[in-house]
C-alpha cells in the first residue's frame, strides 16, 4: 500500500511526524505531497521552500520510519500544466495512473476527517469509493501555525526543536523564514 499524504508542509512539524508514524503502520511508502495550489486558498511560503524543508524533514525522520518516505512533486507538475486550484481527488487519481496501481490510501489528520470540512472536498464520494483512507489521531497536537507563531516570537532553537526537526530549523534559519518584519 502507498500512503499519500498532502499538506502544506508550512513548515512541515513533529504533528506531522506522527501522522506518518501512524499511517506507516498500514503502508510500505509514504509520498508526502506538498501543496502547490491549496484548494482551500491557505497563504504559504513559495513552493521550493517548502519543498526544501520537506526533503530536509525526511532526512531527519526517516530512520523512525517503518516505511519508504519521498516527496513527490505531482501537485507542482499538475500546477505547471495550468491546474489550479489542485484537489485531493486530482491528485489521487494522476498517481493512480502514474504509479500504475490501485493500492493507494488517501492519509488524513483529524481536521480533514471531520465529516464537516470532509464534504468540502472536491468528489469526497469519490475518494470514499476508490480509495483507502487513513486517519490519523492528532496523538501530538504541534501545527505548522504554532510553530510559525513561535519562530516570529523569536522563540530559541532548542525550544523549536520541540515543534519541528533539525533540518527544518537549520533552513529557516538560513533564509530567516516567518519572522516579523
Amino acid at each position: 500500500m502507498i500512503g499519500i499524504f498532502g499538506s502544506a508542509f508550512n513548515p512541515p512539524t513533529l504533528g506531522h511526524k506522527d501522522a506518518i508514524l501512524q499511517a506507516a503502520q498500514d503502508c510500505n511508502k509514504i509520498l508526502l505531497v506538498p501543496s502547490a495550489s491549496h484548494a482551500f486558498g491557505k497563504t504559504m511560503l513559495p513552493y521550493e521552500l517548502r519543498y526544501r524543508m520537506l526533503m530536509g524533514f525526511i532526512q531527519d525522520i526517516q530512520p523512525d520510519v517503518s516505511c519508504e518516505l519521498e516527496v513527490c512533486d505531482i501537485e507542482h507538475q499538475m500546477l505547471n500544466e495550468g491546474m489550479t486550484p489542485i484537489y485531493t481527488f486530482d491528485v489521487m487519481d494522476r498517481l493512480e495512473s502514474e504509479l500504475n496501481t490501485t493500492k493507494l490510501a488517501f492519509i488524513m489528520g483529524p481536521d480533514n476527517a471531520n465529516p464537516t470540512t470532509w464534504q468540502k472536498f472536491y468528489k469526497h464520494q469519490e475518494i470514499d469509493a476508490r480509495w483507502k483512507k487513513i486517519i490519523c489521531d492528532e496523538q501530538a497536537p504541534i501545527r505548522s501555525t504554532l510553530l510559525r507563531d513561535k519562530i516570529a516570537d523569536r522563540a530559541s532553537d532548542q525550544e523549536l526543536l520541540t515543534f519541528t526537526t533539525p533540518s527544518v530549523v537549520n533552513l529557516i534559519r538560513a533564509e530567516r523564514l516567518y519572522q516579523k518584519n
